[in-house]
């Protein structure tokens, strides 16, 4: 297919780009990312002000007519240059468009104002890709109901790998319910009963910790619709847009590291001539060009069929996403060896995207995973499914 981006879409990148430029330069960056625990209120007011946090909301807090995950894809490849420290695709791409199209009390309304203009900080449990019992499928939070009395309901559970869960206020919780469905509820961190264990991420600027739920009471009108509520054809659909969104942070930071690594091999001198005019070198250089626009391409063409069965593009989101992570890890390896010793110091900071690529890998679920996915899917209906039982081997 042939695409190109509009002139809108080009100028809300731009808009976006300066303003991360200007806020977030790399020694900012690395401010935060050593210094804060890979978090910057401050930064993250300035995006919500300039309203970046409700691009894809719906409903009365829609600011932006005829935007969809494609849009917020390619706004994403710059949160991936600058490795913004903030949940921006797990927000902008997945919380707030998935709210703003739920039933919400007035409380909780007024809640996803405030996230919006970041008064408030929100997070979310994602489910994640596991085999079980011989499938690979989504799996989500196990969250317990120990009781029911006064208009409350006590809760049990530990969810882990909880993106920014130090910083937050809210949190919200889908989870399968007693009658099969997912139902989702928002939880505020400061409740009884709530225990937060930081956990070691590789990723400076994705902290992440483990949430233990400890006989919380929760008030009934905190589920959102009820807690016997079904929303996970919702869910599977915004669950599509957060990973063709991380494909952009993805596709931008591979981007910016190659563009780092094409200043360098210009300016490297070996043998009185620049490292970059070695045909070597001038060939690594196309190969990862080339790889970086395949993986565009791909993430395009996927957002462009969201549209189709949530099954169908979900399965589209999760294979663009292998692909993706293999490129941006990719990239990240060949630019250290292009920059030489270089690379393996601090001074080029090559570093940071590079364990950015370690942490996409892991998020969510594992690359192995994936690929067991992505076969167990298109196998399904295949004449050949039972001859090729490679899931089931005794």
């Amino acid at each position: 297919m042939e695409y190109r981006f509009s002139e809108q879409q080009q100028m809300l990148k731009q808009a976006l780009h300066s303003l991360l430029k200007k806020e977030m330069p790399i020694e900012a960056f690395s401010e935060v990312a050593e210094k804060k625990d890979g978090f910057s209120q401050c930064a993250w007011k300035k995006l919500a002000e300039n309203g970046w946090l409700g691009v894809l909301a719906k409903g009365k807090w829609q600011t932006l007519e005829d935007v969809c995950p494609l849009d917020l894809m390619y706004l994403s490849e710059s949160v991936g240059e600058k490795l913004f420290p903030g949940p921006y695709s797990l927000v902008a791409g997945f919380i707030v468009p998935l709210l703003s199209q739920l039933k919400l009390t007035n409380k909780q309304q007024e809640l996803l104002e405030m996230v919006i203009s970041g008064e408030k900080l929100i997070t979310s449990a994602l489910p994640k890709l596991e085999k079980s019992q011989n499938k690979v499928g989504f799996n989500w939070p196990g969250i317990n109901i120990l009781n029911e009395e006064n208009g409350k309901i006590q809760l049990t559970g530990e969810i882990r790998h909880i993106q920014f869960l130090q910083h937050t206020e809210v949190i919200l919780v889908p989870f399968k319910n007693n009658v099969g469905g997912i139902s989702a509820v928002l939880i505020n961190t400061r409740n009884d009963g709530i225990n937060i264990i930081p956990e070691q991420s590789a990723d400076l600027s994705k902290p992440q910790g483990t949430l233990v739920l400890d006989g919380v009471w929760i008030d009934n009108d905190d589920f959102i619709g009820g807690p016997d509520s079904n929303h996970q054809e919702l869910f599977n659909e915004q669950l599509t847009g957060y990973l063709i969104c991380l494909n952009g942070e993805m596709i931008g930071g591979a981007n910016e590291v190659l563009n780092r690594t094409v200043n360098y091999v210009k300016e490297r001198k070996q043998f009185g001539v620049p490292v970059g005019s070695f045909q070597a070198v001038k060939h690594m250089i196309a190969d990862l060009h080339i790889a970086i626009e395949k993986a565009r391409s791909y993430s395009v063409y996927v957002a462009s069929q969201t549209g189709k069965s949530s099954n169908e593009t979900l399965l589209n989101a999760i294979s663009s996403r292998l692909f993706t992570t293999d490129i941006y890890k990719k990239v990240c390896e060949d630019a250290i060896q292009l920059h030489g010793g270089m690379g393996f110091t601090w001074e080029e900071s090559i570093h940071y995207w590079y364990k950015a690529s370690i942490y996409q890998q892991s998020h969510i679920t594992h690359p192995a995973i994936m690929t067991e996915y992505i076969l167990q899917n298109l196998l399904l209906e295949s004449e050949y499914s039972k001859e090729f039982q490679y899931n089931q081997y005794e």
